[in-house]
C-alpha cells in the first residue's frame, strides 16, 4: 500500500529500526516498492483468517444442528405421510361398506314390496273369493280329512310366510338405515382426519425444503469462507517468500550512513511533508493530530517536539521512505496534507 502526501511518495510506515537494522530497513523499503507485498499486510490477513475460520466453525455447529432438525422433520415427515396412507385405506374401506350396505338396503326395499304386494294379493283374494280362503269353507266342501288339514295349513303357512318376510325386511331396512348413518359419519370423520394429516404433511415439507435451503446456504458460505482463506493464505505466503528474498539481498544494498541522534534542547532542521494516512503507527497508536513519522536514527520513537506552523508533536511512526532529517506530519485530511506540501523547517526537540 503506498500514499502519496504532497510533492513525494512516502511508503508504508513500519516498526524497524533504521540505526541498528539498516539490511532490515533497506529490505523493507524495497518491500514498499511492491504493491503486492504492501498491499498484503501478514498480521491484518491472519486476523482476517482466524476470524474466517472462527465464523467458519460457527456455520459448522449450524449446519449440525440443522442437519439433525432436518433428519427430526424427515421422520416426523415420514409418520405424517403414513398417516395420510391409512386413513386414505380406511376412506376406502368405509367407502366400499357404505356402497355394499346401500345395496343391501335396495334389496331389502324390493323384498319388502314384493311381500308387501303379495300379502296385498292375498287379501284381495280373501275378499274377492271368499270360499277359496275361507277355513270353514275349506272344512265343508273337503272330501276328506286329510284334505281339511292340508287347505288349512296352506293358508297358515301362505298368510305367516307373508307376516315374517315383510317383518323380515322392514327390520333389515332398519338395521341397514342405521349402518347407513354410521358409515356416513365415519366417512366424514376420516375426512376431516385426512385433511388434518395432509395439512400436516404439507406444513412438515415445507419445513424440511426450508431446512434444506438454510444448510445449502450454510455449504456455500463455508465455502466462500474456505476459498477466501486459502487466498489469505497463499498472500501471506507470497508475502513471507518476497520479503525473505528481499531481505536476502538487502545487505548489499545498505549505502545509508547512521545519523547523529537528537538529543533534549536541541533544534534540528529538517524537510516536513504532510501525510493523511489512516491506521495504526509503529508504536501502536492510532494515527492523529500531533503524530510524527521519525527516521529513528535521528530522532528517537516517543520524542516531543515542536514544529513550526504545526504545533506541538510526538515521534510515533517510522516511514520506508523517511531517512535521515525527514519527518512525515499527519493532517486529518487530503486536502490539509496537500497544503502543508513539503517544507524545510527547524524543530525543537524536547
Amino acid at each position: 500500500m503506498e500514499r502519496c502526501y504532497g510533492p513525494r511518495l512516502v511508503g508504508t510506515h513500519s516498526t524497524s529500526d533504521a540505526a541498528r537494522l539498516a539490511a532490515v530497513f533497506t529490505g523493507l523499503l524495497l518491500v514498499a516498492s511492491v504493491p503486492v507485498a504492501l498491499a498484503a499486510d501478514a498480521s491484518g490477513l491472519r486476523f482476517q483468517a482466524a476470524l474466517l475460520r472462527a465464523q467458519d466453525g460457527s456455520l459448522e455447529e449450524r449446519a449440525n444442528a440443522a442437519t439433525l432438525e432436518l433428519y427430526a422433520l424427515e421422520a416426523e415427515l415420514g409418520r405424517a405421510r403414513r398417516a395420510v396412507a391409512s386413513v386414505a385405506a380406511r376412506q376406502g374401506a368405509v367407502t366400499r361398506d357404505r356402497a355394499a350396505a346401500r345395496r343391501q338396503l335396495g334389496i331389502a326395499r324390493n323384498a319388502l314390496r314384493v311381500s308387501e304386494s303379495r300379502l296385498a294379493e292375498l287379501v284381495r283374494a280373501l275378499y274377492e273369493q271368499p270360499g277359496a280362503a275361507d277355513p270353514l269353507a275349506v272344512l265343508l266342501g273337503a272330501a276328506s280329512l286329510e284334505e281339511v288339514l292340508t287347505g288349512l295349513d296352506s293358508l297358515s303357512r301362505a298368510a305367516g310366510e307373508n307376516s315374517r318376510i315383510i317383518e323380515q325386511a322392514r327390520s333389515a331396512r332398519k338395521r341397514l338405515k342405521a349402518l347407513d348413518g354410521r358409515l356416513a359419519a365415519r366417512e366424514a370423520e376420516l375426512a376431516r382426519l385426512a385433511a388434518v394429516a395432509a395439512g400436516r404433511t404439507l406444513t412438515l415439507t415445507e419445513a424440511a425444503g426450508a431446512r434444506e435451503r438454510f444448510l445449502a446456504g450454510l455449504r456455500h458460505q463455508r465455502g466462500l469462507n474456505a476459498a477466501r482463506i486459502a487466498s489469505i493464505e497463499a498472500q501471506v505466503r507470497n508475502g513471507e517468500t518476497l520479503t525473505a528474498a528481499i531481505s536476502a539481498t538487502a545487505p548489499r544494498l545498505t549505502t545509508a550512513p547512521p545519523a547523529t541522534v537528537a538529543t533534549s534542547g536541541r533544534t534540528i532542521t529538517v524537510s516536513a511533508t504532510g501525510y493523511a494516512l489512516r491506521g495504526n503507527t509503529a508504536t501502536g497508536v492510532q494515527t492523529a493530530p500531533g503524530v510524527v513519522a521519525v527516521d529513528p536514527a535521528v530522532i528517537p520513537l516517543g520524542t516531543r517536539m515542536t514544529i513550526p506552523g504545526y504545533g506541538e508533536a510526538i515521534a510515533a511512526d517510522t516511514g520506508g521512505a523517511v531517512h535521515g532529517n525527514v519527518i512525515d506530519l499527519w493532517f486529518p485530511s487530503t486536502e490539509q496534507a496537500l497544503q502543508w506540501g513539503r517544507r524545510t523547517v527547524t524543530i525543537t526537540i524536547h
